[in-house]
């Protein structure tokens, strides 16, 4: 009996723990399902937007829901550190709001994808910093044989449209394509490539380029450098360091940074949409502003919104306008060449910063100035030649190195 009672104690106490265990265990089950439900990802806070084709940082920001003027000034400050012709499809713009949402607080800018431009709002103002990530440098000899016309050749050997419109326009002031031009001419093309991960970036730079025909004979073009990036004169000279580019009218500065382009843009200081009737170009308080073309001065003086304004016809009929000068080179009625100094860059009129807004009038309407062939320097000067004259041996040198690679390593 008491062995009876005894198995029985010892079974419901069996049974005890044993939902004791199943609860622990059931509760266990619970405070990890929360702790579960507690690590779900949480969503990311920047916004992505990518530039479509015809897109710029103003038309993808105003798919976010922020007023016009946050957007218009956003877009505007972005170009005094981005060169907005350099923008293109397929680029990423990373937006991380404010806590109530109305204000952009930082920014990434993805370009090529090697460069990443870093951008946090400070009040009125953006505090900027770029992050290069390593590029290899490989330069490249292409030679090449015409069978129908030089832009189709050069295409097919793998150069971009902009690689080959340089060329061109580096060539046609020393040959007559149309005239001499013949199936079987040669030519040669040295450039440097930047290599990311296996491919090429785009931009390549043309270091060398000559071409040799029966009827053309022989020419050669060379690369000129200055340590402005920015510099107009950057480009193809021949031996002699003159440009071919002469057919075209000049640049309005020495160094070219567009900060807003032609076109439809939110207005900064309304934030309203407008046609932004000229081009705008980045530049420091009192840099010289020249005359594109000879011409005469038909005004010189300050006019509301462009502030210290000059304006320029030409013999062709069109009219060009330099706005927002600090000071003032010209008077109203003088003749001027292209490149005369007509004035500085300032801030004056309805400006958020130095800047030159350049304008181009044709035809009763103001129509965009890219659309205008802009060249540098006709020929070089003294102490130019004298730094070409070495670069050219450089290039040579390096062409070389890369023509013969055995011979260069002995």
């Amino acid at each position: 009996m008491n062995l009876g009672k005894h198995i029985l104690l010892t079974f419901i106490m069996l049974m005890l723990i044993s939902f004791s265990l199943s609860s622990l265990f059931h509760l266990q089950g619970k405070e990890s399902g929360s702790k579960n439900e507690a690590l779900e990802p949480i969503p990311d806070p920047w916004i992505t937007q990518i530039i479509p084709p015809g897109g710029s940082i103003s038309s993808v920001l105003s798919n976010l829901d922020l007023p016009g003027t946050e957007i218009g000034m956003i877009s505007w400050r972005i170009g005094d550190f981005i060169d907005v012709t350099t923008i293109q499809p397929g680029d990423t713009l990373r937006v991380l709001l404010n806590d109530t949402g109305d204000k952009i607080s930082k920014m990434m800018f993805v370009q090529e994808p090697t460069v990443r431009h870093h951008f946090e709002a400070r009040g009125d103002s953006l505090a900027y910093s770029k992050e290069a990530l390593p590029v290899q440098l490989r330069e490249r000899v292409i030679d090449g044989t015409l069978e129908t016309t030089l832009d189709a050749a050069l295409l097919s050997l793998g150069l971009s449209p902009a690689d080959k419109q340089n060329i061109n326009n580096g060539l046609e002031g020393e040959i007559s394509f149309q005239r001499d031009a013949r199936k079987g001419d040669k030519f040669r093309v040295f450039i440097e490539e930047r290599i990311f991960e296996g491919k090429p970036l785009p931009r390549a730079k043309i270091l060398y380029v000559n071409y040799e025909g029966v009827r053309s004979g022989f020419h050669e073009l060379f690369r000129y450098q200055q340590d402005d990036e920015n510099s107009v004169l950057n480009g193809l000279y021949n031996k002699d360091g003159k440009s071919n580019n002469t057919s075209g009218v000049g640049y309005p500065l020495g160094s070219i940074h567009v900060s807003s382009s032609f076109g439809t843009r939110l207005d900064p200081f309304t934030g309203r949409w407008a046609n932004h009737q000229g081009v705008d170009y980045r530049a420091r308080y009192g840099t010289p502003v020249y005359a594109v073309a000879a011409g005469t001065v038909i005004s010189a003086h300050y006019n509301g919104g462009y502030g210290n304004e000059v304006r320029i016809k030409h013999p062709s009929g069109m009219m060009t306008l330099y706005a927002h000068l600090q000071s003032f080179g010209v008077r109203t009625g003088q003749t001027v060449k292209r490149g005369h100094i007509i004035g500085r860059v300032g801030s004056t009129g309805r400006s958020t910063g130095a800047h030159l807004h350049f304008g181009l009038y044709s035809g009763g309407r103001f129509i965009n100035p890219s659309n205008l062939r802009m060249v540098g320097a006709e020929k070089l000067n003294e102490k130019q030649m004298a730094e070409f004259k070495q670069q050219k041996e450089v290039i040579r040198a390096q062409m070389q190195n890369v023509l013969n690679p055995q011979v260069a390593k002995l």
